[in-house]
């Protein structure tokens, strides 16, 4: 039987780390070939709200474009328009650990009922029985999975021996640890990683932590109805209104892995599961019996070994893992929704594919070329999916509905590399505007790298140490006059990095980096690959418009602002236009925009011209289809923009093009169009004798351009078959378990020292404000005193007291002057 693999997008807080059970999940389901989209609230904060609800709604793009089998809600999240997902055939179901995950779940989730939910725990779940869900259900016993058993700590000496709980703080639960910690022989730390510990006893549960501290502690104290309310209906009343905490760390698969990396399990007090019962190492009612049962575990664990270090691998690794009976529990339900049409999968399992450019940031040439990438790798590689490192990662998800991230988010990049068969850099990023605006080549080692030159390099860099092979795909280059900037190329080089530039110029540049020629190979632009397929919003325009495309010919007009264009520029453009609209009827001018600055130097040339002329102005926003629809309904062009050129030609159409940058230059000899390329200080009749010139585009010019569009999207077929052959080289060995080791930081240490004083300052500031207040208050306080002395001063009373004293006074004075006598002469 074909095995199949899904897409699946996993929502989840992953609150315990890595021994988070929807953590387990995705590993087990990535070592098998399927392809996991996670999205958590570190990640992608802005699709969640205060709540923490997710909403499916920001994936329709994704949803559209990638076509995931399944979204799976873990950890009891909820989500609002799930619509969005059910409508374009995406099965909605959940990830439960617990009953009261998957309560929470159907409770805060809105737009479409669940299909399926998988549950991962040591008893039936009953969800059958749960209001609001009638899907399928998968279920399968917690064990370790299987990449968690061959995952080794990094650090061996970063926790020393002690006890760990993964369950909330309750008064009863902080007197028993601080009782074991009073005792003198007890000798280690206590590590409690729920909800409301106090400082003594507290710590992160996210990321690593759990795991380091499992695999140094000698036992996780479990308790039973310690402090937890009696669920006795003959207890007293006080004791029943004692609300339960939530203990949402304490699941199943969570003993399980703790358990396995060699921490015993000590029950303190009654009332556990059947299935949690049996895998107790130490079970103890009574307190003090409970604290002499750990002492000694802890003493046990320090006498095996003087210099403690902790246990690199979980001791108890030899399985059944997870993976066999997560995997089944999905193939059920996959096999059951295929029926109604959900969850088809593919035959292939999964090829990653990073690529690195400057997208997420509407610039239209980028992100056309990352959504003509992604297109052609998903249609000639079945099971692709990219990941696109690029600068606004909620943009990319949005409008182009492709996976993305940052090249801040080390951590991340570094593991979606470890999965990528190739680390891809596209369109023309090589150049020194960025290092010109850095540090020179020491940016490498920058902790906050962006997609210019330096951040390119330290990608590559990175690629390489997780054996990806960095392709610099279709790339352009120049100028590359800065001495770091060519040492950054040249190191890219160094570390094998291919370079399948998209002119000859780029490849000169490249090659006199000191690149060895064998890595450079000049080819033409992936943008060739593109194609263009019929828009409602197109045809709306030409309707609105009152334009026949059949009837009139539409130029296309593409220009930008630009620091070096004369000062008359709009004027000479303008005066252009209307001279050859007057001499043309049938020609229609229309401004295509394709960045939101282009649209003001449009507007600026549309109210230059005269009143029988005119320049309409076409702006499909953020989308792309429309741009690419519209200039293939075009008839020639003015333009300075390098993609519009392209697209243009791409689809023979003839183009003025105004030469603003080398690139640019390139391209039209490339083109075979060297004779309508402008200078930008053409003046008025040279724009005209070029735009006449198109116009009148006859059938040896139009087969002179088929004919080299033809080669240059043979070039481009040339480029993306070495690109593919480069991915199936190494895809083989990325489809199975991502190999990790586990490292106590989630950022990199320069990052978190940022934050860190980020912090420090912030409490400084606060406490400096509280000073202020403070100082404030005491101000009011003494104008207020001072208030009331002053009117008490001008009081009546004041004023009858003061003259009842004067007399006294004066009296005193007088007989003080008679004691002494008259004075001698």
């Amino acid at each position: 039987m074909e095995k199949t693999y899904c897409k699946i997008v996993l929502v989840a807080r992953m609150g315990a780390g890595v021994a988070t059970p929807a953590f387990c999940a995705k590993r087990a389901f990535e070592k098998q070939g399927h392809t996991v989209f996670l999205f958590t609230p570190a990640l992608w904060p802005e699709l969640f709200d205060e709540a923490g609800t997710f909403d499916a709604t920001a994936l329709s793009r994704f949803f559209e474009v990638q076509r995931p089998d399944c979204l799976m809600l873990a950890e009891g999240i909820g989500a609002c328009g799930l619509d969005a997902a059910a409508s374009r055939g995406v099965a909605v179901g959940m990830l439960a650990a617990a009953r009261s995950e998957a309560e929470a779940s159907v409770a805060k989730s809105s737009g479409a009922p669940f299909d399926f939910a998988i549950t991962i725990s040591g008893r039936s779940l009953r969800l059958e029985e749960l209001d609001g869900f009638d899907g399928v259900v998968g279920a399968c016993a917690p064990a370790v999975d299987a990449a968690y058993a061959s995952m080794p700590i990094a650090n061996l000496v970063a926790f020393g021996p002690g006890i760990m709980c993964l369950q909330d703080a309750t008064p009863a639960r902080v007197a028993f640890f601080d009782g074991l910690a009073a005792n003198e022989r007890f000798g280690g730390a206590v590590r409690c990683f729920g909800a409301g510990w106090p400082e003594r006893f507290a710590s992160d549960p996210t990321f690593t932590h759990i795991a380091y501290s499992a695999r140094s502690s000698a036992a996780c104290v479990v308790f039973g109805d310690l402090g937890a309310g009696s669920q006795n209906a003959n207890a007293p009343a006080d004791a029943r209104e004692v609300k339960s905490p939530a203990d949402a760390l304490l699941t199943d698969e969570a003993l399980v892995l703790v358990r396995a990396d060699g921490a015993k399990l000590a029950c303190v007090g009654e009332g556990l599961s059947p299935w949690r019962a049996e895998r107790m190492d130490i079970c103890e009612k009574d307190i003090t019996e409970a604290h002499e049962a750990l002492i000694a575990a802890v003493a046990d664990q320090q006498s095996s070994d003087a210099a403690f270090e902790s246990r690199r691998l979980p001791v108890d690794s030899q399985g059944p893992f997870l993976d066999g009976s997560l995997l089944a529990a999905l193939e059920s339900v996959r096999e059951q929704l295929s029926e109604r049409g959900l969850m088809a999968g593919l035959p292939a399992p999964r090829t990653i594919v990073s690529v690195l450019g400057y997208v997420g940031m509407g610039n239209f040439g980028d992100e056309y070329i990352l959504a003509t990438v992604d297109r052609r790798l998903r249609e000639l590689i079945c099971g692709c999916s990219i990941v696109a490192v690029g600068e606004n990662p909620l943009h990319t998800l949005r409008e182009r509905g492709i996976y993305s991230i940052t090249l801040q988010d080390k951590r991340v990049l570094d593991r979606v590399l470890a999965a990528s068969s190739a680390a891809l850099v596209i369109a023309g990023l090589l150049f020194d505007q960025g290092i010109r605006w850095s540090i020179g080549k020491a940016e490498l080692a920058s902790s906050m790298p962006h997609t210019d030159i330096a951040g390119i390099a330290a990608y590559v860099e990175l690629a390489y140490m997780n054996d990806a092979r960095p392709v610099l795909y279709g790339i352009g280059a120049g100028p590359l006059d800065v001495a770091d900037g060519r040492s950054l190329v040249r190191l890219m080089g160094r570390l094998g990095a291919l370079f399948l530039t998209r002119d000859e110029a780029t490849a000169e540049l490249i090659r006199s980096c000191r690149v060895r020629n064998e890595q450079v190979i000049s080819l033409a632009d992936c943008a060739f690959l593109g194609s263009a397929s019929d828009t409602s919003f197109v045809d709306e325009w030409f309707a609105s418009e009152g334009i026949d495309p059949a009837s009139r010919r539409v130029v296309a007009v593409s220009l930008r602002e630009y620091e070096n264009a004369p000062g008359d520029f709009a004027e000479r453009v303008a005066a252009a236009i209307s001279r050859v609209q007057a001499a043309h009827r049938d020609v229609v001018f229309a401004a295509c925009i394709l960045d939101s600055s282009d649209r003001a130097l449009a507007e600026r040339i549309g109210a230059l011209l005269p009143a029988q002329a005119v320049l309409r102005i076409f702006d499909a926003g953020e989308r792309i289809e429309p741009v690419v629809d519209f200039l293939s309904r075009c008839s020639a062009g003015l333009s300075m923009r390098y993609h519009a050129s392209l697209l243009l030609g791409s689809f023979c159409k003839p183009c003025v093009g105004l030469g603003y940058l080398p690139k640019v230059v390139s391209l039209y000899e490339d083109l075979g169009q060297a004779d309508t390329l402008l200078s930008m200080n053409a003046d008025t009749a040279e724009i005209i004798a070029a735009l006449e010139s198109v116009l009148a585009f006859d059938a040896q010019r139009a087969f002179a351009l088929t004919n080299r569009v033809s080669e240059l999207r043979k070039k481009s077929g040339e480029s993306e078959s070495i690109l593919l052959d480069a991915i199936a080289s190494i895809a083989p060995a990325k489809r199975g378990e991502i190999p990790e080791e586990l490292f106590l930081n989630r950022v990199a240490n320069d990052i978190a020292e940022k934050d860190r004083l980020r912090a420090q300052i912030a409490r400084e500031r606060r406490s400096v404000e509280e000073a202020r207040a403070r100082c404030a208050e005491v101000e009011r306080e003494r104008d207020a005193a001072r208030g009331e002395v002053e009117e008490f001063a001008h009081s009546y009373s004041y004023r009858v007291g003061s003259a009842l004293l004067t007399l006294p006074r004066k009296l005193r004075e007088a007989l003080s002057k008679g004691a002494k006598g008259p004075k001698e002469s």
